[in-house]
């Protein structure tokens, strides 16, 4: 009986602040359309999603051994590719190329201004993974076309720079395997020197076995022992030799290869309708908002009245 009589209650203060909360609700819904029309710019969305490309995919060892070697990176060259999109460096391009402190409408001359653009142009810029390891770049602006232009050049940027990093780690690789070629050759030479002169001296020779392997020959059996292990140490030698050679032509070829480090899946594409704000939405929140407190407010009205009379 109490809640009946509560809620017959509710019921008839909303009745008598019926006009009250109808004026207040539609003149939020009239505000809220109005700000959101005329102070609220339209934002237009560009994203772009992209995978980091193996680079050893190209190269020519590879070429012959397709079943092995994976096209797209590994997560780990998924999160180096992440983590460069959200540097520092390529924000500070975009912010000077395009000159995003007059685009947002910032003054050069207040102070901290350059961490206000950055600030502003991260809340609209997002850089994330998603859930099949792929990087999705998106970009909120109130110009479609310079949302494409800003996404591409970060895409652009972003390639250069990964690029950069895994050719600098290849140039050392090449350095490092250059010298140990000159020094297998050093060594090649001096084991081929020291043959010739023990070979001169003791009478060694040697000649081919039906094996295909090497028969050393000599009248002095220890010379001939010594032959046979400076002998085996010049062949491996020759053999390291050979292997280096081949890695270092390798990463020669991979370096003149200057094929693209990014494969775009999505590229971006200018908007032909905006993607916020939604004013729809935003006057309905406004109405359900200030209808919810309006009737709040009524309640609490007609209880400070009774409060009043019975005092």
């Amino acid at each position: 009986m109490d809640n009946d009589y509560n809620l017959l209650g509710v019921i008839r203060v909303l009745l008598k602040w019926k006009n009250q909360i109808l004026i207040a609700t539609l003149g939020a819904g009239m505000l809220a359309a109005g700000y959101s029309w005329f102070f609220m710019d339209d934002y237009y969305k560009s994203y772009a999603t992209l995978y980091p490309i193996n680079l050893a995919y190209n190269d020519r060892a590879a070429i012959f051994n397709m079943e092995q070697i994976d096209y797209y990176g590994s997560k780990e060259d998924v999160n180096r590719v992440l983590t460069i999109t959200q540097s520092g460096p390529i924000e500070d391009y975009i912010i000077d190329k395009y000159n995003l402190a007059e685009h947002y409408k910032i003054s050069k001359e207040k102070k901290f201004w350059r961490t206000k653009v950055q600030k502003e142009f991260e809340g609209n810029y997002r850089s994330i993974k998603t859930d099949q390891g792929a990087i999705e770049l998106s970009l909120y602006d109130t110009q479609a076309k310079l949302a494409v232009d800003i996404l591409n050049d970060m895409i652009n940027l972003t390639d250069s720079i990964y690029r950069s990093s895994i050719t600098l780690s290849k140039k050392q690789q090449l350095a490092t395997f250059s010298k140990q070629l000159e020094e297998r050759a050093r060594m090649i030479k001096e084991y081929g020197d020291t043959l010739a002169i023990l070979g001169k001296q003791s009478n060694i020779v040697v000649k081919a076995g039906f094996d295909k392997t090497d028969l050393i020959e000599g009248s002095d059996l220890h010379a001939v022992q010594v032959y046979k292990a400076i002998y085996a140490k010049q062949k491996n030698a020759l053999i390291e030799l050979n292997e280096n050679s081949n890695i270092k032509e390798q990463i020669e070829n991979s370096l003149q290869n200057d094929s693209k480090s990014l494969a775009v899946i999505d590229v971006p594409v200018e908007a032909d309708k905006k993607d916020k704000p939604v004013r729809s939405l935003i006057c309905i929140t406004a109405m359900l908002l200030t209808f919810v407190f309006t009737v709040f407010g009524a309640l609490l009205a007609d209880q400070i009245q009774e409060i009043r009379k019975q005092l």
